[in-house]
């Protein structure tokens, strides 16, 4: 009989539950969606127990609907949104909402922690930025306003660990993926830095045991079983964040191999052969599944997201339709959108900018502009901002002439084409361009069970190659012009968004 293997996604909007076989193949799958709350500015909020209920869902749905699969289930492994915060306590309960990843609070506080650690020896340990972006912001931040939950804490946990342990009761464990991109782990020796941990002023027993991707962690226990639909006793496969997961469902499991993905929010990664931080501090560093190779990385902190702003901002709602007409509004106007030009700054920015202060921009509004002209502009200003992306690559020396592309965003047409252009080269397509990442966790089960001896030699069975998308000449051209525009306006406003920003209480 056929083995399969259970990957949760846990991404900003839902989880996406994927049922693969041993050889790779994509079964079936499922998606359940939560709510991000934004109570106040700049803050991000996510209930955990509503990812659980997500996950009992999509599991529950699939099993139902794939006959023997419940039977021949080999393990359930995950992949989650990284740079979080969730405190719970001894048992797993949540003492707060979780703070995810596009909450930024805590930028006053990094001007505190950059003070005393010093900004090139943060950088220097971590790889990473002190930015609000990174658990280690949002840990400091909750001594200085939540001191009670703080001390009421036994871990802090990210998304996909939360889950591991729901399925398990088995807490305080995380992989090397999800530690790397706290901010507080020191990637030279792979360990939990003191020197970040005193700064943040936080208790160091918040923070987990460190393990490979590939760790069976426990075994679902009778109470979840009950919950999801999964057997007991089955396997839990700790897994990865999302970029770490994404990055091997890209196949990209080689020094040299480089992707784009293009979801909520959208990175450009380059495998590299060990720690390899970019001196400007443009980019940042994650370890890869494996805990060995890492991953330089450039972020753009709204991509798909601000195509859903501008949807929301329409009134439009949230189906893959909706999407269509939007992007059929798109099409009907020019490359270049007559020349108006969109700054996707609705959350502040990290690479290469690392301003969380900046924000959206429409630039050359006319009254001969309408809906059809924003919506195109959204799309490239997207595309814009992760052309400064793959400049850091350049400038590094790790920009391939063909870029592996992967993620949900890229199953636009049009999007594919204004991407092509901007970055003036082909982009190789994956086969499965949604499932990339849920195939990244999926590989990990399969490494943890013994399926395959190492993620090099699942990545043919799991990441597939599609088609190739070819840069129109002429766009090329005029996407030149735009993008010498786009990084101008923020280099004229970085100045304004400071003295704009409102006062936070």
């Amino acid at each position: 009989m056929t083995t399969y293997l259970l990957a949760h996604d846990l991404g900003t909007t839902g989880d996406k539950a994927t049922l693969f076989d041993a050889e790779g193949r994509l079964v079936a799958s499922a998606f359940a969606p939560y709510p991000t709350f934004y109570p106040r500015p700049d803050w991000a909020e996510q209930d955990p127990n509503a990812w659980w209920d997500a996950v009992c869902v999509s599991s529950r749905d699939l099993l139902d609907r794939i006959h023997g699969s419940r039977e021949n289930l080999g393990a359930v492994s995950f992949s989650g949104m990284m740079n979080g915060c969730l405190l719970v306590d001894d048992h797993g309960e949540p003492l707060r909402p979780a703070i995810i990843h596009a909450d930024i609070r805590s930028a006053a506080k990094c001007s505190a922690l950059a003070a005393e650690v010093g900004v090139e020896r943060a950088y220097q340990i971590t790889g990473n930025r002190i930015a609000p972006y990174f658990t280690l912001a949002k840990l400091a931040w909750l001594v200085d306003h939540e001191p009670d939950t703080l001390n009421r804490a036994r871990w802090c946990v990210q998304t996909k660990d939360y889950l591991v342990g729901r399925l398990t009761g088995i807490w305080g464990v995380t992989d090397y993926s999800d530690a790397s991109l706290t901010g507080c782990l020191d990637m030279a020796s792979g360990d939990w830095s003191p020197e970040l941990i005193a700064a943040g002023r936080f208790p160091a027993r918040l923070l987990p045991e460190i393990r490979p991707a590939a760790t069976i962690v426990g075994t679902v226990t009778q109470d979840a079983s009950e919950a999801t639909g999964l057997p007991l006793g089955l396997p839990v496969v700790l897994g990865g964040g999302d970029g770490a997961c994404a990055t091997a469902g890209a196949g990209c499991v080689a020094p040299g191999d480089v992707y784009h993905y293009l979801g909520g929010t959208s990175w450009i990664g380059a495998v590299t052969d060990g720690y390899r931080p970019d001196p400007s501090h443009r980019a940042s560093v994650f370890y890869a599944l494996d805990g060995e190779r890492c991953v330089l990385y450039a972020t753009s902190q709204s991509s798909g997201s601000a195509v859903d702003w501008f949807r929301g901002a329409l009134g439009v709602g949230e189906s893959g339709e909706d999407f269509e007409s939007l992007e059929r509004k798109a099409e009907r106007v020019p490359v270049g959108s007559n020349g108006l030009i969109f700054l996707p700054y609705l959350m502040g920015e990290r690479s290469p900018i690392w301003d969380s202060d900046a924000r959206a921009v429409f630039f050359g509004l006319s009254a001969s502009h309408g809906q059809s002209e924003m919506a195109r502009a959204v799309f490239e200003g997207v595309a814009y901002a992760l052309g400064s992306n793959l400049g850091v690559l350049q400038d590094l020396r790790l920009a391939p002439d063909c870029i592996r592309v992967l993620g949900g965003g890229m199953r636009s047409p049009l999007w594919r084409s204004i991407f092509a252009a901007v970055y003036n080269r082909p982009l190789q397509l994956m086969e499965r361009l949604s499932e990339a990442t849920s195939a990244g966790a999926a590989m990990a089960g399969a490494v943890a069970i013994g399926l395959y001896p190492d993620y090099a030699s699942a990545a043919p069975h799991f990441a597939p190659l599609g088609a190739i998308e070819q840069p129109d000449p002429e766009s090329v051209a005029v996407y030149a012009h735009g993008a010498r525009i786009f990084h101008a306006l923020y280099a004229a406003l970085k100045d304004l968004y400071v003295a704009n920003r409102a006062p936070i209480a």
